[in-house]
C-alpha cells in the first residue's frame, strides 16, 4: 500500500473522523492529494465518507484485510532450515 495512504489510515483510526483539509495539515501535503488517496481508500472500502467532508477508517475492514495480508505472507515463508547460531 501507498505511504500516504497507510498514514492517513494510521491517522483516522487514531484520531477519528476528520476533514482532508486536516490531514492535508498533519501529513504536510495538498489538499487534492489527500482528496485522491481518500477517493482510492473509499473505493477499496477501507474509509467511509460521512457527509462529504468528513472521513473516518472503517478499523474493522482494515484490520480483517491486515489479517489476510498476515496469513498469505505466513503461507509464503519457507521453513527455516538453518542449525541454530551459536552464542559462545
Amino acid at each position: 500500500m501507498n505511504r500516504t495512504r497507510t498514514q492517513i489510515l494510521r491517522f483516522l483510526i487514531r484520531s477519528g473522523p476528520t476533514t482532508p483539509t486536516v490531514l492535508a495539515s498533519e501529513l504536510r501535503t495538498s489538499t487534492a492529494t489527500i482528496r485522491r488517496h481518500l477517493l482510492i481508500l473509499e473505493s477499496a472500502g477501507l474509509v467511509q465518507d460521512f457527509d462529504g467532508d468528513r472521513f473516518s477508517a472503517r478499523a474493522s475492514l482494515v484490520e480483517s484485510q491486515l489479517i489476510d495480508l498476515a496469513a498469505q505472507y505466513s503461507l509464503q515463508m519457507p521453513p527455516t532450515t538453518a542449525p541454530p547460531l551459536a552464542l559462545d
